[in-house]
């Protein structure tokens, strides 16, 4: 059981020591953020009408309204 134990220690300590050579090596690339606020527009298809916003205190909602 002890060399059970210390085959799945080692083995866990081995992936731990790849993934952060892989990290290192840059083969994965990192997303960040872009900086500033990004502002948006809901439109239809083709950008004709779009959606208008009105800001309720109710919460974390944003109300989106469009005419038709």
């Amino acid at each position: 059981m002890k060399d059970k134990s210390l085959k799945i220690l080692l083995g866990i300590i081995a992936v731990n020591l790849t993934l952060q050579s892989i990290n290192q090596i840059g083969l994965f690339p990192t997303a960040n953020a872009a900086s500033g606020i990004q502002k948006i527009a809901l439109c239809d298809e083709y950008g004709r009408v779009c959606a208008e916003m009105e800001r309720h205190v109710s919460g974390n909602r944003i109300r989106i309204e469009t005419e038709q």
